[in-house]
């Protein structure tokens, strides 16, 4: 970060450099003029040079918070050694060089580098892999470079940028607002308020809260309607909710995928921590010498410990989210993806989801329901001359005509927003200042005296039961219908305060069919034990239309003022039973959202509009499509690129596909390096020498890892798809004490036929433990990898090569050349015979227990995944 100063009596503040000299956390630049801002930014109304902004950006880094996208090579390589017990492990060995062990020591060095390397390797490429897609949905912003209005990344916007802003669109950083055009912006994130506030050009006193600078604007922040141009004074971490966050440790909710990794982690700690204390102190009241206990005993640490988990982990979930955009599925955050396999509700909403989106202008009719070519015009006025956020609706009105606006002369607008559901626009049309309102039926007849009906004047209240009428009419035939009113005005201006004392004029109805296959992703979405939610503004009788058609239940809908009146415990129950909720208010989604969890469910929220933001953020999972408008895109985990159901539905069966190969890999690791472990840990208590050499040790693990780095390429089976699945580490710590034990009696078995049979000394039992062990581990990736018989489960062709090419180099290796460096010899062919036939007796008992353990199939009328916390 630069350091900026400011000096008020010249204004100028550039270094040699040309960068601005301003001080991120004391500049009020709020006050003062716009031009004497623009000077000590170094920048013009035309915008700087893209020269100028590119080495703004080099000297400032990106406009991020803290780092989300492609993880470099010089910080991840490192990562991989930042194990506590590695960097033990090494220091360790460092000693017993100095103590002259040269062997041994080199040993363990080598090998506790090459599986950082190989880590390295692989979480190298998934980052560079993720970071590819993630680039396929990266929020743009329009800035002003050189006078031309140019499209960026939001994170190269640079101090003295002039941005360009949108309905819709995600405000970059802090600056002062140059040019407004009824800018209207939610800054909920920042100040708590939930109305949006309007945003024009200006200076404040400098004492001014930020609540109340309203020539100003902040990151976190998105605008609701309106356009204007703003300069941008600071960027990424120096921005107000930059330093909210870094005030907070950039905290944010965790996922389930990441709440489950830090109780397993709990898990290995505490069996770590007694397996190696124990040991070690077993080690010297046997006295034996105090380097090689600590060395065998943390190598045995080592050996417990998924020592790859972390780059295994980003493997698998790395190559699923390149799965899943192949379906379609862009993954903004990978530990996301459990939550989406997770899913047991899926929060949607109607338009573009479960229709058509496609919407057409389907009828102009006057309030008794005839066709009218007035309403058509004042329709077509109305959407031509809002400024605002450009939706389908409006859309579908100027395609439906063609007019000619010469006549007509703009005058000023009062913009759309949530709360009043109303749009005006103040034209002057044959020499008179008339006010043209639409909006949803219910908010716009609240603002309505009277009724133009056939070609007088009337009061509402006189022909308001026939309104209704002609309204449910239309809504019960799935139509989306808005009203049109109007209003002789004196002045040439207006605000929301205009829209009183209006006269109805006549309804809009807007046709958008059920989408094409629909109901039948629906029907998939339910066999994969996920309940569809249909959030929408509409009213209900069009919503329980649309909802009829694709296989909802529409005997209950619950309407946003009967929600408003639930207290929260019956909001639960209701929200639980309900699946259609209509004329739903933004702040009432999110509302929905967190009763759903409170009840139990992992909730996702499919939106795409500046009103479905908040709700996303508190979904367990927040999902968008590439054509919404920024604000929802930014919230979003995962991003679609097509708005279809079945696009969810494969996305599912994917991300549950990466969890279950994700577990696969934790539950066979553990259990097999559990037993491992727990028997050398006895042997090495009764045997007279050590059973296994801290870097014999460690190369077990290391070999035991290449085929654990292509699980994620590995095929699950069907039934494991079909229900929501999530982390259950007293599953897994019984999954590790079963099957670990199985194999420590193995072990034993081991033990006894190398001892007592052949009589074998040290270092052939330390051959024929290490080819068993290797062996078995492998039997137990193969075996344990599938809840069916793994004879009729085959793994991948990579899963199968690779365990292949390990087994074949650990037979290998007591016969090779490197044998003596590694402490190892030749077996001979009955020890070897002997040692197969323990493994296939492993394999048969490992089968049997299996079956017996067998985790019981989730409920199916009770989708919830078990032990989740709201």
């Amino acid at each position: 970060m630069f350091t900026r100063t400011v000096n008020r009596q010249t204004g100028s503040a550039l270094t040699a450099a040309g960068l601005p000299n301003l001080d991120p956390g004391a500049e009020i630049f709020w006050d003062g003029s716009e031009q004497a801002l623009l000077h000590a930014l170094g920048t013009s109304p035309a915008g700087l040079s893209g020269a100028a902004a590119a080495e703004r950006l080099a000297a400032i880094g990106p406009n991020v918070l803290h780092d989300t996208g492609r993880t470099g090579a010089f910080s991840l390589l490192p990562r991989q050694f930042a194990n506590p017990i590695v960097l033990i492990l090494i220091a360790a060995t460092l000693v017993s060089l100095a103590l002259g062990d040269f062997v041994d020591a080199l040993i363990i060095l080598m090998i506790v580098v090459a599986s950082g390397l190989l880590g390295f390797w692989q979480e190298h490429a998934a980052s560079r892999a993720v970071a590819a897609l993630l680039a396929r949905v990266a929020v743009a912003v329009e800035v002003r470079r050189a006078g031309q209005i140019v499209t960026i990344p939001i994170g190269q916007v640079v101090p003295g940028d002039l941005v360009v802003l949108n309905a819709g669109d995600v405000v970059p950083g802090d600056g002062r607002v140059l040019e407004a055009e009824t800018l209207l912006i939610d800054e909920a994130a920042l100040t708590g308020e939930a109305y949006p506030v309007e945003k024009v050009p200006g200076a404040l006193p400098a004492e001014t809260p930020l609540n109340r600078r309203t020539n100003a604007i902040f990151m976190g922040s998105h605008v609701v309607s309106g356009s204007g141009v703003a300069v941008m004074v600071h960027t990424g971490a120096s921005t107000e909710f930059g330093r909210v966050a870094g005030a907070l440790g950039g905290r944010t909710e965790p996922t389930g995928f990441e709440r489950g990794i830090t109780r397993f982690g709990y898990l290995l700690v505490r069996a770590t921590l007694v397996l190696v204390a124990a040991i070690f102190v077993a080690n010297l009241v046997l006295h034996r010498p105090i380097v090689e206990s600590l060395l065998f005993s943390l190598a045995l640490a080592v050996g417990l410990t998924p020592q790859l988990l972390p780059a295994i982990v980003s493997i698998s979930l790395a190559a699923g989210a390149r799965q899943m955009a192949r379906e379609q599925v862009i993954v903004k955050r990978l530990v996301a993806i459990e939550d989406f396999g997770a899913m047991t509700v899926l929060c949607t909403d109607k338009t573009g989801t479960l229709t058509e989106g496609t919407i057409t202008l389907a009828a102009n009719l006057d309030a008794a329901g005839l066709p009218s070519e007035r309403i058509a015009r004042l329709a077509w006025l109305n959407a031509r001359f809002q400024t605002g956020y450009t939706n389908p609706l409006d859309q579908a009105i100027l395609l439906s005509q063609s007019l000619s606006p010469s006549h007509v002369e703009r005058l000023d607008e009062a913009p759309y927003d949530f709360v009043r559901k109303r749009l005006s626009v103040l034209v002057r049309d044959a020499g008179v200042p008339v006010l043209i309102t639409k909006g949803a039926l219910e908010p716009l007849l609240s603002v309505c005296t009277d009724v133009l009906w056939s070609r007088d004047v009337v009061p509402l209240g006189a022909r308001r039961a026939d309104i209704d009428a002609e309204f449910a009419r239309l809504s019960a035939e799935g139509l989306r219908v808005l009203g049109v009113a109007t209003r002789q005005m004196s002045a040439t201006t207006c605000s929301i305060d205009d829209e009183h004392d209006m006269t109805f004029a006549g309804f809009l109805a807007f046709g958008d069919p059920p989408k094409t296959g629909a109901a039948a992703a629906i029907a998939d979405l339910a066999a994969l034990g996920i309940a569809v939610r249909m959030i929408t503004g509409d009213n209900r009788l069009s919503a329980a239309h649309v909802a009829s058609a694709v296989g909802l239940d529409p005997s209950r809908v619950l309407t946003g003022r009967e929600l408003e009146a639930l207290p929260d415990r019956q909001l639960v129950e209701m929200a639980r039973t309900t699946q259609i909720f209509a004329e739903i208010e933004p702040a009432q989604k999110e509302r929905l959202v967190h009763a759903l969890r409170a009840g139990g469910d992992v909730v996702g929220y499919l939106g795409d509009g500046i009103n479905d933001a908040s709700a996303m953020h508190a979904a367990n999972v927040g999902i968008s499509v590439d054509t919404a408008v920024d604000v929802a895109k930014q919230s979003a985990a995962i991003v679609l690129l097509d708005k279809h159901l079945a696009v969810v539905v494969d996305g599912v069966r994917l991300g549950r596909q990466t969890f279950a190969n994700t577990l696969k890999y934790i539950n066979v690791t553990t259990s097999a390096n559990f037993g491992n472990m727990l028997s050398m840990a006895g042997a090495a208590v009764f045997l007279p020498f050590l059973p296994m050499l801290p870097g014999q040790i460690l190369l077990l693990n290391f070999l035991s890892d290449i085929p654990g780095m292509t699980i994620s390429s590995d095929r699950v089976d069907a039934e494991l798809l079909e229900r929501p699945r999530g982390w259950d580490v007293p599953l897994i710590r019984t999954f590790m004490l079963v099957f670990g034990s199985i194999s420590s009696l193995f072990d034993i078995a081991t033990f006894v036929v190398l001892r007592r049979v052949f009589d074998a000394g040290p270092e052939l039992f330390r051959s024929g433990w290490f080819v068993v062990s290797m062996l078995t581990e492998l039997a137990a990736l193969l075996v344990l990898r599938t809840r069916r018989p793994f004879f009729q489960s085959l793994p991948s062709r990579t899963l199968l090569v690779s365990s292949t090419i390990v087994a074949a180099v650990t037979l290998a290796l007591p016969f090779s050349p490197l044998a003596p460096v590694l402490g190892l010899r030749s077996l001979p062919i009955s020890i070897l015979l002997a040692l197969l036939s323990i493994t296939a007796g492993y394999i048969v008992s490992t089968e049997v227990a299996k079956r017996l353990l067998a985790e019981p199939a989730p409920d199916a009328s009770c989708p919830r995944r078990r032990g989740h916390k709201a």
